[in-house]
């Protein structure tokens, strides 16, 4: 007869413990990022994607963020933990629009100086994410709903989930968009562009 306490110890809770937090999450990623590797120079390469990464930590920094994890080119940031703020969704998305800004200018210097452009788009999302204390790792749905509404963004946008959207109407002018049914959703998604951040008088 096979004991089955073997397998059962597989799934046994791990060691650390963890909690569920709510969070917002946003992720950036530079724009055919494989494609420009191969056509530049490995060291031009590796400065200009450095000095974008560099940019992305200042600006998550500046609001409050900190970054979660990377994934090839692009870097998920987290607002809400471990210090938590009462706009902490807006942070994120002021926080997508200045990196946008800021890599548009870097792009300008490198286009005038090497002869080729960068883009980047960002994705925001909210939700809960499980919090794994140990490790400094969270994980769940949320992170990569987060990744995969960055990948309808056009070039130079910032796009936020529905979910977000009840958050920051107030504050952003916003233009809903659908996508086509893709490998990454179940079915087509109603996502939103930001357009601007309101003015006080609107």
């Amino acid at each position: 007869m096979i004991d089955g306490s073997a397998d059962d110890d597989l799934l046994a809770p791990l060691g650390g413990g963890g909690e569920i937090v709510a969070v917002t999450l946003f992720f950036a990623d530079l724009v055919d990022s494989t494609a420009l590797s191969a056509r530049v120079e490995p060291e031009t390469y590796r400065m200009v994607v450095g000095r974008y990464r560099e940019q992305v930590l200042q600006v998550v920094d500046r609001y409050g963020g900190r970054i979660g994890f990377t994934k090839g080119d692009g870097l998920l940031a987290v607002f809400g933990h471990p210090t938590a703020h009462s706009d902490d969704a807006r942070r994120a998305v002021l926080a997508g629009l200045e990196i946008v800004r800021e890599v548009s200018r870097l792009s300008e210097h490198v286009d005038r100086r090497f002869g080729f452009s960068v883009d980047v788009r960002v994705g925001v999302h909210c939700g809960p994410v499980y919090l794994d204390r140990a490790h400094h790792d969270f994980t769940g749905s949320t992170a990569n709903r987060a990744t995969r509404i960055s990948g309808l963004a056009s070039p130079g946008a910032v796009v936020i989930s529905s979910e977000l959207k009840a958050l920051v109407a107030g504050d952003f002018a916003l233009r809903a968009q659908s996508s086509p049914q893709t490998k990454a959703f179940d079915g087509p998604v109603i996502y939103h562009r930001v357009l601007g951040e309101r003015s006080p008088i609107e």
